[in-house]
């Protein structure tokens, strides 16, 4: 498989605080594939997109793009040079001209590809409008055409989700992936929300105070986490004795559960129930679909999944 971008010992540090961005990373990421970063905030991860992009400058280590050496201590390519394109949060779209011109503007792309870049991002149509006649989801879908018309060989997303509410973030989520498989793109996604990195990713990477805590599917880091602040950072989880831990999927009450406890608390998610329970001293949280358990009820309960050590 083709590794479009490779990063060798990619270090960076900010004077100010002295703070590690960026830990003598290794990483590469396949061809045609959508690898995350998933991180909280200060974690380094837009200061990596934007080392990839050559908007920001790292202190040591290579940058690959394609085989093809972009940064090293004597080698530092423009952005232009780099044949990437960056989608940033807010899309950055020019609101006095028309989806077209927008989509094309700073490209030298044909009519024909602009036709049909339209067409597979379903925005054939809407290409005399203006941006603000576009709902949010067309917005988007704007932002990405004009980053992909000129074919880039990496496609940069710095949160493009993070300032639309759960609602719309679901359905642009949706189209999100649709697109970037239609072209089948490679694309660099930046983002603190799980969930999408969940929804989108084939892989993902959890960085943390600038260095790479784990790499691999969304299955393998939440059922196989590496240590605890990865195990933390997916999902809740209730430790059960000194350094094991279980998530409250995998604790089942039932009548032939093995251990009792008393119900101390009942919360409703929509889609099931997370329920706190009290038990031999230790307070557990369980996810169930039972509509008929109740505060202060005695239950009995059984572990059934996977028991994580750190």
């Amino acid at each position: 498989m083709n590794e479009i971008v490779q990063t060798k010992n990619l270090h960076k540090i900010f004077c100010k605080g002295n703070i590690c961005v960026a830990n003598k990373i290794d990483l590469s990421i396949n061809e045609g594939e959508i690898f995350t970063i998933l991180g909280k905030s200060g974690s380094g991860k837009t200061t990596f997109l934007r080392m990839i992009a050559g908007l920001e400058t790292p202190d040591d280590g290579e940058i690959f793009i394609d085989n093809k050496l972009v940064f090293s201590k004597n080698t530092n390519l423009e952005p232009k040079q780099r044949e990437v394109a960056v989608v940033f949060q807010n899309y950055a779209l020019l609101p006095h001209l028309t989806i077209a011109s927008n989509i094309t503007f700073g490209s030298d792309a044909s009519k024909e590809i602009l036709e049909e870049v339209l067409e597979k991002t379903k925005l054939k149509g809407q290409e005399n409008k203006f941006p603000h006649e576009l709902s949010g989801g067309q917005q988007q879908r704007v932002a990405l055409a004009r980053a992909i018309i000129n074919k880039p060989k990496i496609l940069l997303l710095d949160e493009p989700l993070s300032n639309v509410d759960t609602e719309l973030r679901t359905h642009l989520r949706i189209e999100l992936k649709e697109m970037i498989k239609a072209f089948n793109i490679t694309a660099l996604f930046i983002t603190h929300d799980k969930e999408d990195a969940f929804y989108l990713s084939d892989r993902i990477a959890i960085m943390h105070e600038g260095n790479i805590l784990q790499i691999g599917t969304a299955k393998e880091i939440y059922h196989h986490p590496n240590d605890l602040y990865c195990a933390n950072f997916l999902g809740k989880m209730t430790e059960i004795s000194k350094n094991s831990y279980i998530r409250p999927e995998h604790i089942e009450i039932c009548e032939n559960g093995e251990f009792e406890a008393t119900i101390k608390d009942i919360i409703f998610y929509g889609s099931f129930y997370e329920i706190k329970i009290s038990s031999k001293e230790k307070e557990l949280f369980v996810h169930s679909f039972d509509d008929h358990l109740q505060i202060g009820q005695k239950i009995k309960y059984k572990l059934n999944g996977d028991i994580l050590k750190f």
